[in-house]
Formats: structure tokens, C-alpha cells, sequence
């Protein structure tokens, strides 16, 4: 009798459900929001949920037996780290399954698995990182650099081209002259001697 059982194995052995649910769970915590069918984001959300759990107590065994279903370390850290403290006054529901269109090919109802809060400090890297790139340095004219006096204003371009063309010449070998291969006697003509012998 199957009472209160249900979970869906996807049609697969043991190991491969298990590796399947891993991946899915370990692509949900390192971006945050993954796109699957809605059988498979379903279960993965019910692992999700788990780890959270695990990750809101940070002790050793909780560490441990993140551990045993993730098998990477960084993601345990950032399980622990950054993605549980953002629930500690949440008493569950750490993940939504958001119902997308069906598959083209199988016609499979596909869904996208997120967590329902994310980390703000992505969003604020993002930024500074836009910050910190610096504009291309200025180009004035037909490819001259700008300075102090106009005199000593030196063409870029065509002295790179120059350079380039020198390379190439270096750098492409000629073609060499292919040498006749020589004739040797096959098997039969070893034993049998030829026509002309």
C-alpha cells in the first residue's frame, strides 16, 4: 500500500534521481532562480526548503548534512552564509514555483523555481563593478592622440597597422613542395612478382 507516499522518481533508477535533484538544488542556490519543468521544480523545491531549514541553525552537523546532499563545499558556505539568514524570521516557504508555457517538443508544463527572497549584495556589485570601469581614452581626428602641444601629436593607427603587417609576413609559412611518394611493391606483387618482371 502507498499511503503518504508521494514522491516522484521521474521514471529513473535511485542514483539518478538523487544526481538529478543535486544538480537542480545546487543550480537553485548559485543563481537563485532556475528554469525546469514543474514535476522536477516541485521536488527540488522540497529539497530547497530542507537546506534552508539546516542552513538557519549553522552547527556542525547541520554543515554536515547540507554536505552529504550538495557534495561542494562553496555552495554549503554560501548556503549557510548568504541564502539562510534571509529567512531566519521565516517559518517556511523559502521557495516558488512560478508556472511558465509548455515545452514545444513533449508539450511538458514548465516552471521557474526561485527563492522568495534574494540576496541584495549581487545587485550592489553589479553597480559598483559599472562604476569602476573606466571610458576608452578619447580619440580626436583621423586617429591622433590628443596633447599638450600639436606638434608632437603622433599618429596610433597606421604605425599598428605597419607592425601587424610585418607579423603576418613573419608569422605565415610558406607552403612546402611536396615530395613524390615512394612505390613500394604491395603483398601480392611481393609473392607474384609483376607483369613486367
Amino acid at each position: 500500500m502507498r499511503h503518504h507516499r508521494q514522491s516522484v522518481k521521474f521514471g529513473r533508477q535511485r542514483s539518478h534521481y538523487k544526481a538529478t535533484l543535486k544538480s537542480l538544488v545546487s543550480g537553485l542556490i548559485i543563481n537563485k532562480s532556475i528554469h525546469t519543468t514543474k514535476t522536477k521544480a516541485k521536488a527540488a523545491s522540497r529539497m530547497a526548503d530542507k537546506l534552508i531549514t539546516l542552513g538557519k541553525e549553522k552547527t556542525v552537523t547541520n554543515q554536515r548534512r547540507a554536505y552529504a546532499i550538495l557534495c561542494d563545499r562553496k555552495l554549503v558556505a554560501a548556503l549557510f552564509n548568504e541564502i539562510a539568514p534571509l529567512f531566519k524570521d521565516r517559518l517556511g516557504g523559502y521557495t516558488r514555483v512560478m508556472l511558465t508555457k509548455n515545452r514545444r517538443g513533449d508539450n511538458a508544463q514548465m516552471a521557474i523555481l526561485e527563492f522568495v527572497e534574494k540576496p541584495k549584495t549581487s545587485e550592489h556589485e553589479k553597480k559598483a563593478a559599472k562604476k569602476e570601469k573606466k571610458p576608452a581614452p578619447a580619440v580626436v581626428g583621423d586617429g591622433f592622440k590628443p596633447s599638450q602641444k600639436e606638434e608632437k601629436a603622433v599618429p596610433l593607427e597606421p604605425k599598428k597597422e605597419e607592425h601587424k603587417k610585418e607579423e603576418h609576413k613573419k608569422e605565415t609559412p610558406q607552403p612546402k613542395k611536396r615530395e613524390k611518394p615512394i612505390q613500394r611493391p604491395g603483398f601480392f606483387k611481393k609473392f607474384f612478382g609483376r607483369k613486367g618482371d
